[in-house]
């Protein structure tokens, strides 16, 4: 049963809770027409953000294709984002209308399981691909004219290389192969934007930016979309809007960096794309470090060369900073209120104190 008002659900308000999951990511996003949206599947010892949202969110969502969750984003079959892919069951508190994520359904599209599996991930894998295995491709965004789409200036689109190319361009290291895949998510709402690119790799990136050969793109608008938009955008890679073209038209409020922030995934060409070269504020799904082998965040996302900055509610203390991040167990809200300048930004220990926030 919910514990909380649930306030958020009569604004229209882009509402985004970054979960504090440890060495993972999960991410829910409300959209102002109360649609929501999961991407990836981290987890903790200690917290379950599937869990959380099933009980939380799930029940106030509105309904699309008759699921409460109209789609869910797992970016890539790395553990530490599919952790809790064994709650996603049909018509489970987890049922989302769309399930998108790397997969083998369609050829040129296909996932090459042999990179992936070992013996301690077989088993979270077949799982991973029970999810899909009744659904058919492509992938996609939402279908605009199945949705409530009263709210304008709301738009976001799906961006990916092809797993047979990603394995090219990274034949060397299946770990990198596995990051590449990472499906990048772009959100803008008025004059307010969200990139989640997973762990994509800097190398991928390159070429996904600009929409080289082989990147797919998708898109919907969920208002007011452009004349002689195509029919099919949300499906077909066609003359949707390159990654760098959004970025570079109109800058880039937030920023979940690359692979946790860490200095592997670190990408200049994604620098030089936003406009500015900066986003406004880096959002960290920070990995909690057990080992000298673990990486490093890099510094340039926690400085003035790597964001504008904005001021954070931390626990209701107003701080100015460059990033926030889940290290210190703390789960971040991020609202988009779409016609102001700044989103506001709030970090508590308590991820229930982040459902009465209006």
């Amino acid at each position: 049963m919910a514990t909380s008002n649930n306030v958020w659900t009569k604004t229209l308000f882009t509402y985004m809770w970054v979960f504090n999951v440890g060495r993972g990511l999960s991410v829910c996003v409300r959209l102002p027409n109360n649609i929501g949206i999961l991407y990836d599947l981290g987890s903790s010892e200690d917290f379950s953000p599937a869990d959380f949202v099933a009980k939380e969110m799930t029940p106030t969502f509105a309904k699309y294709s008759d699921r409460s969750l109209s789609q869910l984003f797992m970016s890539h079959p790395h553990a530490d984002h599919i952790a809790e892919v064994g709650k996603v069951t049909p018509k489970g508190e987890l049922d989302a209308a769309l399930v998108t994520c790397p997969n083998e359904k369609c050829a040129e599209e296909a996932v090459d399981r042999s990179r992936l599996e070992r013996d301690d991930n077989r088993d979270l894998l077949a799982a991973y691909r029970k999810t899909y295995e009744s659904r058919n491709p492509p992938l996609q965004t939402l279908q605009r004219d199945k949705t409530t789409c009263w709210v304008p200036n709301v738009e976001y689109g799906l961006y990916y290389m092809r797993p047979p190319l990603v394995s090219k361009e990274h034949e060397a290291s299946d770990q990198h192969y596995g990051n590449g895949l990472s499906l990048v998510v772009y959100l803008r709402h008025g004059h307010q934007s969200v990139l989640i690119p997973g762990d994509l790799t800097p190398e991928v990136m390159r070429r996904l930016l600009p929409a080289q050969q082989g990147i797919e793109k998708r898109y919907t608008y969920l208002s007011g979309e452009p004349a002689g938009t195509p029919n099919d955008f949300y499906s077909r890679t066609s003359s949707q809007p390159s990654l760098k073209t959004v970025l570079g038209d109109r800058g880039l409020t937030i920023l979940l960096p690359p692979h946790h922030g860490l200095e592997s995934c670190y990408s200049e060409d994604l620098f030089n794309a936003i406009k500015g070269g900066k986003p406004m504020l880096n959002v960290i799904s920070e990995k909690r470090h057990t080992g000298e082998n673990d990486g490093s965040i890099h510094p340039r996302y926690q400085r003035e060369d790597g964001a504008i900055g904005s001021t954070v509610d931390n626990e209701g203390k107003q701080e100015f900073s460059y990033s926030v991040s889940t290290r210190n167990s703390q789960h971040i809200l991020i609202v988009l209120e779409g016609t102001k300048p700044r989103p506001r930004v709030y970090l508590r220990a308590n991820p229930y104190a982040l459902l009465n926030i209006p």
